[in-house]
This record gives structure tokens, sequence and C-alpha cells, in this order.
């Protein structure tokens, strides 16, 4: 898996996983917008709360997907060091996190009160697994 990931970064997977990890940051913001569009909190002449819940629902599965890629080419490329305990945390809670809300998600067809809290907590993961490495590593630059 190493090789695949250096093949396909050009030998330079820190920097795209810091790319792939800042959009994920940027789309995460996005979806608190749209998501407090579609609960009503924000009421934009332009845009419906029902085409912002679905907006949030498809950018959403784009999301899932590029956190998961990104957590696999930091595991696979950097593995669980002890250097960056709050990283490791940080990064495993979020996974856990979209699993439950995956869960959640599909069981109740987008209607539970457990969504606002989940999709809160995982905003704040991504933020703190991004501020403990991306935002270290652009940090130091």
């Amino acid at each position: 898996m190493e090789e695949l990931i250096e093949t396909v970064t050009r030998g330079n997977p820190t920097e795209v996983k810091v790319v792939l990890a800042s959009v994920a940051l940027a789309l995460g913001c996005y979806q608190l917008l749209l998501i407090a569009i579609g609960y009503g909190k924000l009421r934009p002449g332009f845009l419906s709360g029902r085409a912002a819940s679905f907006s949030h629902r498809a950018i959403g599965d784009a999301l899932a997907l590029l956190m998961v890629v990104v957590a696999v080419m930091c595991v696979s490329l950097f593995g669980f060091d002890d250097d960056s305990t709050a990283h490791v945390l940080a990064g495993s809670a979020l996974v856990v996190v979209l699993a439950v809300k995956v869960v959640v998600v599909r069981v109740s067809r987008g209607s539970s009160r457990a969504l606002p809290p989940l999709g809160l907590t995982l905003f704040a993961l991504l933020a703190v697994t991004w501020a403990t490495s991306a935002g270290a590593f652009l940090g130091e630059t």
C-alpha cells in the first residue's frame, strides 16, 4: 500500500495528505452552512432548505470518502506514532463518529435527533485532526 501511495502522490504523500485534509476541512465548514440552511437557522433567499439538505447529503457522501482516503494514507504511511498522540486519538475518534453517523443516517433516514450533535462532533474532530497534522505542517513552512 505504501508503494501505491508513493506512486500516486509522485513521492509527495505528506503534501497530498495536507491538501486533501485541508479540502476536507473546507468542505466541513461548507457542510455546517448547508445544514444550518436545511434546518432553517439561516435563510438566504437564493437557496431553499430542501436543496441545502440534499446538497449536504451529497457532499457528505463525498466528504466521508475523502476522509477515509486521508485516514488510509495516514495510517499506511505514518502508522500510530507516539509523537502525535493527539492526532492519532482525534483521527481514530473521527473515523468512529463518522461510522456512527453513517449508521444513524441510514437507519433513521436522516430524521434522528442524534444527527446534529454527531455532525458537530464530527466537525470538531475533523478540525482537531487537521490542526494536529496539516495545520502543524502548514505552520512550519
